[in-house]
C-alpha cells in the first residue's frame, strides 16, 4: 500500500517527501545579509546529480550494496541518525553496518582511498612554504580521518567492532584495541 498526505489535496509519500527536501534545502542555502547559511551539493547522494533527492530504505540498501563508490563507503562510516523516527535510524545502522562489514580485497580499498585523498588534497590543499593548511595539508587532519577511513574499511569484516563509532578520536581508539594501531 502506498502512502499518502493527508491534505487537502492528498499526494504520495515520496513526491511529499521529494518536496520536504526541497524546502529544506532552499532554507539552509538561503542567502542572507551575513552569506549563504550553508551550501548544499545535491550532486553528493547516490547516482549524482541525476539522482532522487529521496529514496527509500530499501533503494539506499541496494544502492550502497551494488553500485556505491568506496568514497561513498567512507563517508557512510560518519553516517549516524540525528533525528526522526527511532526505528528508521535503527533500520538505517543495520544497513550501515552490513555495508560496512562486507569483506572487501584491502589493497584495492587502501589504494582507492589514498587516491581519493591525493586528489581532495590536490584541489583543496592550501599550503604554501610557509604555513600548513590544518585540514587539508600534506599529515594534516584529513589525512588522519582518511587514513583512518582506510583501516576500517579494510578490516570491518574482521573486527565489526570498529563500526561502532563515528568520530575519529573514538575510531583511532577502536583501532587500537583491535591491533591495527599501536599505542
Amino acid at each position: 500500500a502506498q502512502l499518502t498526505s493527508d491534505g487537502a489535496r492528498p499526494i504520495d509519500g515520496a513526491r511529499w517527501y521529494q518536496r520536504l527536501a526541497q524546502r529544506v534545502m532552499n532554507w539552509l542555502s538561503l542567502l542572507t545579509r551575513a552569506g549563504r547559511l550553508y551550501e548544499v551539493d545535491t550532486r553528493l547522494r547516490p547516482d549524482g546529480s541525476k539522482g532522487l533527492l529521496v529514496s527509500s530504505l530499501e533503494a539506499f540498501d541496494a544502492y550502497q550494496r551494488s553500485r556505491a563508490w568506496t568514497w561513498e563507503h567512507q563517508a557512510l562510516l560518519r553516517a549516524r541518525a540525528v533525528a526522526g523516527d527511532a526505528g528508521l535510524g535503527q533500520a538505517l545502522g543495520e544497513v550501515r553496518r552490513e555495508v560496512l562489514a562486507a569483506p572487501r580485497e584491502r589493497g584495492a580499498v587502501l589504494a582507492e582511498v589514498s587516491q581519493m585523498r591525493q586528489r581532495w588534497r590536490a584541489e583543496r590543499d592550501r599550503s604554501d612554504e610557509a604555513r600548513l593548511d590544518l585540514k587539508q595539508g600534506r599529515g594534516a587532519l584529513l589525512d588522519i580521518e582518511f587514513a583512518l577511513q582506510g583501516l576500517v574499511l579494510a578490516h570491518a569484516a574482521a573486527h565489526p567492532q570498529l563500526l561502532g563509532h563515528t568520530a575519529n578520536a573514538s575510531l583511532i581508539d577502536a583501532c587500537r584495541r583491535v591491533g591495527l594501531l599501536d599505542e
